[in-house]
């Protein structure tokens, strides 16, 4: 499997192999060293079997591209993706040195520990945070679970013991949680919205349990409460929280929260009479929508065509840096840039700076376009408006999209950012 040995030591490319550190169906997992950083990190190998299949080494190195398009300090960072010389791809992961969130809690239950409210809310923000950036991605995890959750060293000195009167914390203030393997994740911006099992048992919403089913962010919600509804048998906490994880634990995606924020909103209420801290601020801007503009239903987001394939290929950014200038890509399903305007194309006429309080409406051009859906920074979405108005309360950045079907069935997605600053 390795591209060579010096002397006792087994290389892919320039990282020097060590420990066999986890084992899948389609990949192994081995802790190794970046001799050129001197860096420990992880290298995942498809194994050499499933390598032969299109359908998976595809479906292996989407999962490193996913992680990739993913922005947040709590999902596990990919630094490159390589490839042996018996042709097996492997990622090269940030390695979690403190282990699984399954391993911490056996490890503690083993002691008599049961879980508090600062430990559980120091865990789901985490998980929040990283999620939320997952889904901003258009991305659904689905196989949230304790084993997929990691714990790293976060670099800085704990503010903390190891121990203490109460005992062992469940994530120590020097470590960061790291959401990982998005393996079996589904991009909705590409595939067809059709999905067939997977995940992991008792951590598997309904929708993914047989057959066909279309998946949705609600998915990762469920999973989400599972986790809390294991992390919390058997401790005071629970109680508290049986409400709010009954509506996320609904079979019927639609009976569950919206989104993983109002979601955390409802917990943070929960267990805030036994004195839980309170949550730290946000830097993302606080948004508000305008009814009058948002006349429409809120839906899902809509999943391209079955037949577009992976040749749907569809990502624009509008006014990144271009105060008071809105700038569209324009896009058609494999990924160039139309010669006329005969061709599909979509863009967000806008404003890419406002101030707080003062609205701004958000304007779609299109052509050859007979559906649409605006994914706003509320955490809404809404189909076939010509526009949107939203208005900010805080400084930060927002991101608003709009993914579409074209007359052919063809997926186009654009993204236009609104810079939200102080006067």
């Amino acid at each position: 499997m390795s591209d060579m040995t010096r002397g006792a030591d087994r290389y892919l490319g320039r990282y020097r192999l060590g420990e066999v550190i986890g084992v899948g169906s389609f990949a192994t997992a081995y802790l190794a060293t970046d001799d050129r950083l001197e860096a420990d990190v992880v290298i995942k190998v498809l194994a050499e079997n499933h390598s032969l299949n299109p359908e998976v080494r595809e479906r292996f190195i989407a999962e490193g591209r996913s992680l990739r398009r993913v922005r947040s300090p709590n999902v596990v960072t990919v630094h490159d993706i390589g490839e042996s010389d018996r042709q097996q791809p492997y990622l090269v992961l940030e390695h979690a040195d403190r282990g699984t969130l399954a391993a911490r809690v056996a490890s503690l239950r083993g002691a008599g520990w049961q879980v508090t409210a600062a430990d559980l809310l120091h865990l789901v923000r985490s998980l929040v945070d990283a999620l939320d950036a997952v889904h901003a991605a258009q991305l659904v995890h689905r196989d949230l679970s304790p084993s997929n959750v990691l714990l790293t060293t976060d670099g800085h000195p704990a503010a903390r013991s190891r121990a203490d009167t109460t005992g062992r914390a469940l994530v120590e203030d020097d470590e960061r949680v790291l959401l990982a393997d998005l393996g079996l994740c589904k991009d909705l911006a590409l595939n067809s919205g059709l999905t067939v099992a997977g995940g992991t048992a008792g951590f598997r919403p309904p929708e993914m349990e047989s057959g066909p089913a279309v998946i949705d962010t609600r998915a990762d919600l469920w999973a989400l409460s599972a986790v809390v509804r294991w992390l919390c048998t058997d401790s005071d906490v629970a109680t508290l929280v049986a409400p709010v994880l009954e509506r996320s634990l609904a079979t019927n995606p639609a009976d569950r929260h919206p989104d993983v924020r109002s979601w955390l909103a409802e917990i943070e209420d929960a267990v805030a009479p036994v004195g839980a801290p309170a949550a730290p601020e946000r830097v993302a801007p606080v948004m508000s929508s305008s009814s009058a503009a948002l006349d429409g239903e809120p839906v899902p987001v809509p999943a391209p065509s079955a037949g577009v394939g992976r040749r749907t290929l569809g990502l624009g950014a509008a006014g990144v840096a271009l105060a008071g200038l809105a700038v569209g890509w324009a896009l058609r399903g494999d990924g160039e840039s139309p010669s006329s305007r005969d061709e599909s194309f979509i863009s967000i006429d806008g404003p890419t700076s406002t101030r707080p309080g003062e609205s701004a409406t958000f304007t779609l051009e299109r052509t050859g376009v007979s559906a649409w859906v605006w994914v706003l920074p509320t955490g809404e979405f809404v189909a076939n408006q010509q526009s949107v108005t939203l208005t900010p309360s805080g400084p930060g950045e927002a991101l608003i999209s709009v993914q579409a079907t074209d007359d052919t069935g063809q997926a186009l997605h654009v993204e236009h950012q609104l810079n939200v600053v102080e006067s």
